[in-house]
C-alpha cells in the first residue's frame, strides 16, 4: 500500500498536478516537471525566488549567469525527502577557468549538474492477488552542462544544456533543452546594490516514451529582484511563468550574522502562491544554514498542505586555488572619501652613517 501511494505521488508530480503547482487550463500538458522542483536548501527557504541571489553551484539550477559570481571551484549536493519513498537529489560543481578569477566572481565559468527523481520497489500487480508479481522502478533525469561568461562588473550571462532521460519498468524516453540567463547589477559600486535577473527555462524537444512524443517540457520565464536591505538582511522577489501553470510570485529573505572570521549563521523564510490552490498549510517556507570555513550545510522546511512536510538538505565545500569567496566584499571607497584622505609622507630612503676620515 505505501509504495502504491509512492507511486501516486510520483505520478502527480511527474503528471504536473495541482500539488505541485497552481493549476490553469494547461494543469497536467507538460511533462518532465520534475525539472520544476528546484536545487539547494537555501533556496527552498527562500520560496525558489533565487534568480538574482544565486551565487553558488545551485546557481546552475535557478539561473546559469550566477555561477560568474564563484572566486574558486566549488562543488555542492543536495538530498529532498519527498512523500512515501519518493527522493529527489542534485549534484553540482561549478569550475572557474584560470586567468578572469578575482575576489568578486570569476569572468568564465563551466558547471557541471545533475538532477534525480526516484522511486524505488513499486509493486507490480496482474490481478486481485495478495502478494504482488514483481516489483519496478521510476526515474527522472537531466544531466545539465553550463557555461558563464561575466562581461564586466555589471552584466552576466550563461548557458545550460540539458539530456533529459526519464525510465518507468522497462519503458524510458529522452529529451533535449537549453536554458539562459542574466545577472544585471546597474549600481554595482552603489551600497545596496540591486540585481535584476531573467531566466528562460526548458526550452527543447518533447520526450518520446514507445517511439510516441509527449507533453513538452515545461518551458518557464523567471524574472527576479534581489537587494540587501538593511545590514545583514536580504531579500528578493520573482515572477515564474510555466506555460502549464498560473502566473506565481515567490519571495525570499535571507538574515546572515557572522560569529567570527571562519563561521556564518543564516535563518530564511519565503512565500510563494505556486501551490496556493492546495488544500492544507502551504506556501510558506522556513530554513536555516551555517558556514564553517570552506564548508557550508543549510535545511529547509517546506510544507505541503494535507499531503505533508518535505525537508531539503544540501552540502556546498569550497576548494582551495582561487583569489577568495563569494562571500560578500566590502564596497571600495568612494571618489569623494579617497580625496578626504591625507596623503602619506613618502619614505625617505635611509642613509648610511658618514664614516670617521681615516687618520
Amino acid at each position: 500500500m505505501m509504495r502504491t501511494l509512492a507511486l501516486v505521488v510520483a505520478v502527480m508530480i511527474a503528471s504536473g498536478a495541482p500539488v505541485a503547482r497552481a493549476a490553469t487550463g494547461q494543469a497536467g500538458t507538460s511533462g518532465a516537471q520534475f525539472l520544476k522542483i528546484g536545487a539547494g536548501a537555501r533556496a527552498a527557504a527562500m520560496a525558489e525566488a533565487y534568480a538574482a541571489t544565486a551565487d553558488d553551484p545551485y546557481a546552475l539550477y535557478y539561473n546559469p549567469a550566477g555561477i560568474t559570481r564563484l572566486s574558486d571551484p566549488q562543488v555542492a549536493a543536495a538530498h529532498t525527502a519527498y512523500f512515501q519513498g519518493t527522493n529527489y537529489e542534485v549534484v553540482a560543481f561549478g569550475y572557474p577557468l584560470r586567468g578572469g578569477r578575482s575576489p568578486e566572481g570569476s569572468k568564465d565559468v563551466l558547471g557541471f549538474s545533475l538532477y534525480n527523481l526516484s522511486v524505488s520497489d513499486i509493486e507490480r500487480r496482474t490481478g486481485d492477488t495478495s502478494q504482488p508479481a514483481g516489483y519496478f522502478g521510476a526515474g527522472d533525469y537531466s544531466y545539465n552542462l553550463s557555461y558563464a561568461h561575466r562581461f564586466d562588473r555589471s552584466l552576466s550571462a550563461g548557458l545550460s544544456g540539458k539530456f533529459i532521460h526519464q525510465t518507468i519498468d522497462t519503458f524510458s524516453s529522452s529529451a533535449y533543452a537549453l536554458d539562459a540567463g542574466l545577472q544585471w547589477m546597474p549600481r554595482p559600486q552603489a551600497r545596496r546594490p540591486l540585481t535584476v535577473a531573467a531566466v528562460l527555462k526548458n526550452v527543447g524537444t518533447r520526450p518520446k516514451f514507445a517511439g510516441q512524443e509527449s507533453d513538452p517540457l515545461p518551458t518557464a520565464l523567471v524574472l527576479g529582484l534581489g537587494a540587501p536591505i538593511y545590514k545583514n538582511i536580504s531579500a528578493e522577489l520573482d515572477v515564474a511563468k510555466y506555460r502549464d501553470t498560473d502566473l506565481n510570485f515567490m519571495f525570499g529573505g535571507e538574515y546572515r550574522h557572522a560569529f567570527n572570521e571562519g563561521a556564518t549563521g543564516a535563518f530564511r523564510l519565503g512565500y510563494s502562491t505556486a501551490r496556493r490552490d492546495s488544500p492544507g498549510f502551504n506556501g510558506v517556507s522556513l530554513g536555516a544554514g551555517i558556514r564553517f570555513h570552506r564548508a557550508t550545510f543549510d535545511f529547509a522546511w517546506v510544507p505541503f498542505g494535507d499531503l505533508g512536510n518535505t525537508f531539503r538538505y544540501s552540502l556546498q565545500i569550497r576548494f582551495a586555488g582561487g583569489t577568495g569567496s563569494n562571500e560578500p566584499k566590502a564596497a571600495a571607497p568612494t571618489p569623494a572619501a579617497a580625496a578626504a584622505t591625507p596623503p602619506q609622507a613618502e619614505a625617505v630612503p635611509a642613509q648610511a652613517p658618514a664614516q670617521a676620515p681615516a687618520q
